[in-house]
Formats: structure tokens, C-alpha cells, sequence
């Protein structure tokens, strides 16, 4: 079947809320290892707002609000000698005001799809440096279990599995000064229910690579400079190239709180530029309440 112009155009923006959170976004200390038996209960809410929409390097007309949050369970425990922390993240949220060249591509609102995993630290070296040397592997599984409906151009459930490898490296400088290096390899299951005629959405892998330059200015505070390239992605329906793929970059400031040894608030803004594909974020607000008992 061939795809017209307006169905890519449709297709290419239901698919773009879902490509454009492909990963599970890293903050800074996040592979920092607690010891077994901490656990942590996590709330991340997260705004942004596009006034830009780009299509193979070409901007044009469009708009994109959204609100999230993301109930996030973790427990540390070992197995074997090696430190490893399962977790669970719960996401629900809307999409607002969705459009491109002045078509309206309406709203979203509910649960996304769950994900499940935990982080394997292979190297655990709390001694090193100031804040420690640490890297880990995190395998997440998306379950295809949010809210989503084919007949809609805005979706927060993608009804298909994801697979997302993360890899994290936390290395010391100098005195409070860290290097934070961040790596992410999503891979697409298929989505057998999409467009307007049961047709099926596959996906490249995508990847990401983010760094933060983090400086702890004592154990309750800190603050983290960072970058993240995002590359891959190019999406087939029914076999046909939708024009859609994950090309962007953008720059992040991260200011975290630990409030009576428990209660840490993380507030991080964002801002995307060099988007080649998909809405641009001109502004972008992500704060995380965590609780650590």
C-alpha cells in the first residue's frame, strides 16, 4: 500500500510524542551505587513546550505541549556478590495543543506504557575520588500496556515492547569534579496496530549518548552541566519510509537537594537544538522528588 502524503504527515506526528521520550532520561547521581537494602521511592514531573516542528532537517509550523510524571520504585539488594537494584516506573501524562502547519492533531491523555528493570554495577568503588567510581548496566523492558488508541493522531502508549541498554560510567576528576558518561541503545519491537489500517510501525534502534560534567559542592548538594546527542530511529510503516527519525541534540543544567538525609528535590532545565526530525523543544522543566528510606 502506498502511502499518501497526509497519511505521512498524520502517521509522522502520532509517532513523534512516543520517539521523542525513547529512552528513560538519566539524572545526574542516578549511577552513583547506594548501599543494599536503600531504597528509593521517586516522582518525576516533566514540562515542555515545542513551537517548532522539523521534517528532514526543514522547519515548519507546529506546536507540542507536555506534561508528565513518572512514579519510580527502586530497591537495592546483591545477588551473587554484585550489587543490583530492581525497579519499576509507572508513566502518566497528556499531550496538549498537538499541530503541524496549522493541522490540529488533538490531545492525549493516561497511563504510559510500564517499564521494568534494574541496574547491574560491574564496577563499585565508593572509596575513588570524591563521589566514587562506578560503572553499571541497566537492561529496561517497556510493556506495550499504556493508553492507545490507532484512530487517534496522539498517543502516550506506544503498543509495542522496547528493550533500552544503558550504560553508565561515573569517573572522578579533580577533588569534587566528576564525569558522568551515559549511553543508551533502544530497540523496537513492532507495532502491528498502527496507522489507519492495521498496518505495522517498525523502528531502527535508536541511541544516546549524554555526558555531565558534575560538580558536588558538598554530600546534600550538587550540580551538573551536561549534553545528550540523540541519533537513529528511522521508522517504516508498512515498509515505506515515514520520514521519521530521532536527530537532535540538546543541553541540560541540573541542580540537586538532599533535605534532612531523606529527601532529595532535583530540578533540571532542557533545551533542544540542531533537530533534524521531530518537535523542538524551546523549553523544557524536569523536577524529581525523591524519598530514600
Amino acid at each position: 500500500m502506498k502511502i499518501t502524503r497526509t497519511h505521512v504527515s498524520l502517521f509522522m506526528a502520532a509517532s513523534l510524542f512516543s520517539s521523542y521520550t525513547h529512552a528513560v532520561d538519566i539524572n545526574t547521581g542516578d549511577y552513583d551505587a547506594l548501599p543494599a537494602g536503600t531504597n528509593l521511592a521517586m516522582v518525576y514531573l516533566q514540562y515542555s513546550e515545542a513551537n517548532d516542528f522539523y521534517q528532514q532537517g526543514k522547519r515548519q509550523d507546529g506546536y507540542l505541549r507536555t506534561e508528565m510524571s513518572i512514579t519510580r520504585l527502586i530497591h537495592y539488594t546483591e545477588i551473587g556478590g554484585m550489587l543490583v537494584d530492581p525497579q519499576i516506573l509507572i508513566p502518566y501524562g497528556s499531550v496538549r495543543g498537538a499541530s503541524v502547519n496549522g493541522q490540529s492533531l488533538g490531545n492525549a491523555t493516561g497511563f504510559g506504557d510500564p517499564i521494568v528493570g534494574a541496574t547491574f554495577w560491574v564496577v563499585n568503588q565508593p572509596q575513588a575520588g570524591y563521589v566514587g567510581r562506578y560503572v553499571g548496566i541497566t537492561p529496561l523492558l517497556t510493556l506495550p500496556l499504556g493508553n492507545y488508541d490507532r484512530h487517534k493522531a496522539m498517543n502516550i502508549g506506544e503498543n509495542r515492547y522496547k528493550l533500552d541498554l544503558q550504560l553508565g560510567w561515573v569517573e572522578p576528576l579533580y577533588k569534587q569534579f566528576s564525569l558522568e558518561l551515559l549511553q543508551d541503545s533502544v530497540f523496537y519491537g513492532h507495532n502491528t496496530d498502527a496507522g489507519a489500517g492495521n498496518q505495522t510501525l517498525k523502528q531502527h534502534p535508536t541511541y544516546e549518548v549524554q555526558t555531565n560534567l558534575r560538580y558536588d559542592f558538598n554530600r546534600t548538594q550538587k550540580m551538573a552541566l551536561g549534553y545528550a546527542i540523540y541519533t537513529g530511529g528511522r521508522q517504516h510503516l508498512d515498509g515505506d519510509y515515514n520520514q521519521t527519525k530521532t536527530a537532535s541534540q540538546q543541553a541540560r543544567l541540573e541542580y540537586q537537594q538532599l533535605f534532612a538525609g531523606h529527601f532529595q528535590v532535583s530540578t533540571q532545565l532542557i533545551h533542544d537544538f540542531d533537530v533534524k526530525s521531530g518537535y523542538k523543544k524551546d523549553t523544557g522543566l524536569n523536577l524529581r522528588l525523591l524519598y530514600l528510606f
